[in-house]
């Protein structure tokens, strides 16, 4: 679909790049018939000055530090998908005819262009296949609108890195194939069950509503695991890179009452953090009702009730606890790596042992680049999913 390249073949080999607003994370899988290997990954900052509204402004800088991380990891691939931000796409479901995709793709511009604050000249445009149709063979597709200069600076990235940029999808696509792929380890019942999955990202939170293995309600707030490290470092009077290490250690602890106690170099703190996460579960909680005004209570019944969240946050012990006492709701985390082998250098190993839900996204990259060798021998794409190649 759209932005497109044939992609390469990778010998069961599927990297993973995800570009966010200040952290890029690399992961390198493997999969042997049904069984998935990590074989590496890795996760740097980078100069946020390079990046202005979503898009990268020196692609060069961010490539070379991309390009030293995976040689220091020996990360070695020919190819990669890439993420796009979800707060910087456009989605609407719009009734369309069932055409073939390049058919289906110029419908969908001509009927959102006028709802864009761009020109739709400038941006990408991809609709899902309609999974039902009516007798004049017209159905719902939700179409996904997002910056050309977003993607494409994405992918010279990648291109400065010596990566090819096999494909970009968006971050809630990568995180609905993992959330997927749990659930069908359960049990068949669970395989069409609609859950509800909290992102809680580095500057952006995002809530997700799945119902039937189909993304039908997206949203994000202006809040993230960003504010309550900078809370802290000002609290406790250390440097901000100091309290992101430290929540990530395993003996940081997130308690009922909204105290967050961890260890900064060798001294024990308490900082209490509840009124920041109160505006985010008071964010969360606007963000249900707004759900439940669009929707007839029948059309949603039971799936607001299980929620699953991922993200950096969402390691810390006690978030998941937190989340159940201040919504009412069944919270569990999404541990992408359960179930899989790590092959990971010891000291890579450590720092993201307690932290894995902060590679979801990334880890759906990678799952996607190792079908992208199926997607590019001519198999049909799946209707549920969205994904730009060049």
């Amino acid at each position: 679909m759209g932005f497109g390249r044939v992609a390469h073949t990778l010998e069961k080999r599927g990297l993973g790049v995800d570009i966010g607003s200040r952290v890029v994370k690399a992961l390198l899988g493997m999969q042997v018939a049904d069984r998935i290997t990590v074989e590496a990954a890795s996760m740097f900052a980078f100069d946020p000055s390079w990046s202005a509204g979503g898009v990268i402004r020196d692609p060069r800088a961010l490539a070379k530090q991309l390009r030293h991380e995976l040689d220091e990891q020996g990360i070695q691939a020919s190819a990669a998908m890439f993420s796009i931000p979800s707060q910087l796409a456009s989605l609407r479901w719009v009734s369309l005819p069932l055409l073939p995709p390049d058919e289906l793709r110029e419908a969908a511009r001509f009927k959102v262009r006028r709802h864009l604050p761009f020109p739709v000249s400038e941006a990408y445009v991809e609709a899902t296949l309609p999974e039902t149709v009516d007798e004049e063979q017209h159905g719902q597709s939700l179409v996904i609108v997002v910056r050309r200069e977003v993607v494409d600076s994405r992918a010279d990235v990648l291109e400065y890195a010596g990566i090819y940029p096999q494909g970009a999808e968006l971050e809630a696509q990568a995180v609905l194939r993992i959330v997927e792929l749990k659930l069908n380890e359960r049990s068949a019942l669970w395989r069409d069950a609609s859950v509800t999955i909290i992102d809680v990202g580095s500057v952006n939170t995002h809530m997700y509503v799945v119902q039937n293995r189909r993304l039908q309600f997206m949203r994000g707030i202006k809040f993230g695991s960003d504010r309550i490290a900078r809370g802290v470092a000002v609290e406790l009077d250390v440097p901000v890179e100091d309290v992101e290490r430290a929540i990530g250690r395993e003996g940081a602890l997130l308690t009922p009452d909204g105290m967050l106690h961890l260890q900064i170099g060798e001294e024990q703190a308490t900082v209490s953090v509840a009124q920041d996460l109160d505006k985010l579960t008071l964010e969360f909680l606007r963000l249900l009702r707004y759900f439940r005004s669009l929707h007839p209570e029948r059309s949603y019944s039971g799936i607001l009730d299980h929620v699953i969240v991922c993200g950096g946050l969402s390691g810390l012990r006690g978030f998941a606890e937190y989340l159940h006492e201040a919504l009412g709701l069944r919270v569990e985390r999404a541990r992408p790596f359960a179930g899989m082998v790590g092959r990971f250098q010891r000291d890579t190993f450590d720092s993201i042992v307690n932290r894995q839900e902060a590679f979801t996204v990334v880890l759906g990259l990678a799952l996607s680049s190792l079908a992208s060798s199926n997607r590019a021998k001519g198999a049909r794409h799946d209707s549920r999913e969205y994904v730009w190649s060049r």
